[in-house]
């Protein structure tokens, strides 16, 4: 589940969590964002949903995603409780927890609107930011460890990170988990052999990984797929990188591997051609929540294209 915060005009928790009728519109949600771009630099982006992603300004999009806004209608269609999220599988989900706690006191104080965070409930106040963002505090050390466990859960289940929620959730299948289809695939031990210059090769069983010589942190995970022994399975380690640099080093593996033993590359359950794997030419700073989008809903992406 993605990390909220609501505002509201309700005094109580309660209410809120009941859903019920609030009275707060666009025209709040604009005033919150624009306090946000008082306090620092910003850009916005408008989704079909009718939500807004925005992201920090003066840096790259692919970099600089902070938070998801919108209207949650209880009250009609256009009013409701304003909502605020961000990812919870973000390699800076706790930079952003602290922005969005902070522009929910600032809005709490200078547009009076109460304030609280969806985990337990706690209300939002200048007074009570402190507390919610002391980074040895209960509350920050307790959500750091939810972080932590949502980021080792994307390995296991193969899943990639979300940069913003997507609808309920804050991660999604992954996109970047490649198969290479071969009638008689060799040893893993020989079609592993030659990773990139920089990285080492482990192999256990039917599993294997390319890890980074200098850090020792793994790069791309490699499975025989269980279920079809004529497959090869390829996926990512997610770490800091932007997710359009994830991308290309996974499609690079993979036609490296094609190149050494033949074989055929599927993506998304189909052969890999430059036609269907275009996206990763037209746009260079790519969002792994743009590209689930683009998939599964045919929303364009907003950053940048070329």
């Amino acid at each position: 589940m993605p990390y909220s915060v609501l505002l509201t005009s309700h005094r109580r928790f309660s209410d809120v969590r009941s859903g019920a009728p609030d009275r707060l519109t666009v025209k709040e949600l604009r005033a919150c964002l624009e306090l946000l771009a008082r306090s620092r630099p910003t850009q916005e982006a408008k989704r079909p949903d009718g939500s807004t992603w925005v992201f920090r300004g003066g840096e790259s999009p692919a970099m600089a995603p902070l938070l998801w806004a919108g209207v949650r209608p209880n009250n009609g269609p256009q009013a409701g409780t304003l909502h605020l999220a961000v990812g919870g599988t973000s390699p800076f989900f706790l930079a952003n927890m602290f922005e969005v706690l902070s522009i929910a006191a600032l809005a709490n104080e200078e547009l009076g609107l109460h304030a609280f965070e969806a985990t337990h409930g706690k209300e939002v106040t200048v007074e009570s930011l402190r507390q919610l963002t002391d980074v040895q505090g209960e509350y920050s050390r307790e959500q750091a460890t939810l972080w932590q466990q949502r980021r080792e859960r994307l390995h296991a289940s193969i899943l990639m990170p979300l940069e913003f929620p997507a609808g309920q959730h804050d991660e999604g299948p992954n996109l970047l988990a490649l198969r290479l289809k071969h009638p008689k695939p060799p040893p893993l031990e020989q079609l592993l052999a030659e990773p990139p210059e920089g990285q080492e090769v482990e192999i256990h069983g039917q599993q294997g990984v390319w890890f980074d010589r200098a850090s020792k942190e793994p790069v791309t995970w490699f499975l025989l797929n269980p279920n079809a022994p004529d497959e090869l399975l390829i996926w990512p380690q997610w770490g800091d990188a932007p997710f359009s640099r994830t991308a290309h080093a996974t499609f690079e593996v993979a036609v490296r591997l094609r190149a050494r033993v033949g074989g055929q590359l599927l993506w998304n359950g189909e052969p890999v051609t430059p036609e269907r794997t275009a996206w990763l030419q037209r746009y260079p700073e790519l969002l792994g929540v743009e590209l689930l989008q683009l998939v599964t809903l045919g929303w364009e992406p907003v950053t940048r294209k070329v």
